[in-house]
């Protein structure tokens, strides 16, 4: 049987307002994971005590898709939600993991969303809403401490090449700049395949920004810890599965709008009604014309998301229905 954490309290990440630039990548929701917390907490103690665990329908043992290899993030991820003994599929790409729910192989997959610092993982957002058969079922927050890593014998003065994935270059874009300005910065798949690459390349000119347990995992050596240099860097994951949450009582909820910028506001005041309030609200290119955008909204009820609040959502007549879940936090 799994050891999943059937009993832990999530704590919730409600945002009471949305920074809003329309046409542009909206980030509004990791910014303000800390400054909620005392009111995250406020809104669990006053929620129903009916309220469902993140896990409550998540199977005793599964199989769960993630972005590989051994030693990103979001493996760990997978971990925190659904503990160590179900079986872990590392997947080349997200699109690769959300496919893999779709036909079966897999019950779940663990895809990252948004981060702190990068903010939304456009692509990896692209990959879900482009699926036919995908719903959210959870979220996992989890700290994030880029480290840089190499060959041992590596000298940072001698370092020509970083390798990492795009948002792990983005997070130390800061510390490169000023410590290692002159070196190429090449995207990988994931922040363990940089590791892998680097460890397996075998030249010291070339080093990696990964999770810390990559390092062990490759038998890298760390050069520098927290390369990312804040401690409020934090990335949300989305657990996706091919059939939504029955229950009442999740605290979070995620819609779709194919909507022209234009009507935005009103569709976001008719949602935001009857104790409902907004999260925050990610837009990506619809596709059929300029000023049209596929919104991902994401809503919050502190007394949990009941069937008829969701048909209710639904009956505005541009939300469709994402799913409905809860949060654990690392």
């Amino acid at each position: 049987m799994s050891n999943k954490k059937h009993t832990r309290i999530a704590r919730p990440l409600l945002a009471g307002a949305l920074v809003l630039a329309l046409g542009t990548p909206m980030a509004a929701c990791s910014a303000t994971q800390s400054s909620n917390a005392s009111a995250s907490q406020t809104s669990a103690a006053s929620a129903s005590s009916q309220a469902p665990t993140p896990t409550a329908e998540i199977a005793d043992v599964t199989s769960v898709a993630y972005l590989g290899p051994a030693g990103t993030y979001t493996e760990e991820a997978a971990k925190l939600f659904f503990g160590n003994n179900d079986e872990l599929l590392a997947q080349q790409n997200v699109a690769d993991a959300i496919a893999r729910v779709e036909d079966g192989t897999a019950t779940y997959a663990v895809i990252p969303q948004e981060n702190t610092l990068g903010g939304p993982v456009t692509d990896y957002i692209d990959a879900l809403l482009k699926a036919k058969d995908a719903r959210v079922v959870g979220e996992v927050v989890l700290p994030i401490r880029q480290t840089l890593m190499g060959l041992p014998g590596t000298d940072l003065s001698q370092v020509k090449t970083v390798y990492s994935h795009k948002q792990g270059l983005a997070q130390s874009a800061a510390w490169l700049d000023k410590n290692l300005p002159n070196a190429e910065r090449v995207e990988a798949a994931s922040t363990a395949a940089a590791a892998q690459s680097v460890a397996e390349g075998g030249d010291t000119s070339a080093v990696a920004i990964a999770a810390p347990g990559a390092a062990e995992l490759y038998k890298l050596d760390v050069l520098q810890e927290n390369v990312s240099q804040s401690e409020a860097n934090k990335t949300r994951f989305y657990v996706v599965s091919k059939k939504a949450n029955a229950l009442d009582g999740y605290e979070r909820a995620a819609f779709v709008a194919s909507i022209a910028a234009n009507e935005l506001p009103g569709v976001l005041a008719k949602a935001c009604e009857n104790g409902t309030e907004l999260v925050c609200v990610h837009d990506r290119p619809e596709g059929s014309a300029l000023g049209t955008y596929r919104y991902v909204i994401e809503l919050t009820r502190k007394d949990g998301f009941t069937d008829t609040e969701i048909k209710r959502l639904e009956d505005t007549g541009q939300l469709a229905f994402l799913g409905k879940y809860s949060c654990v936090e690392g």
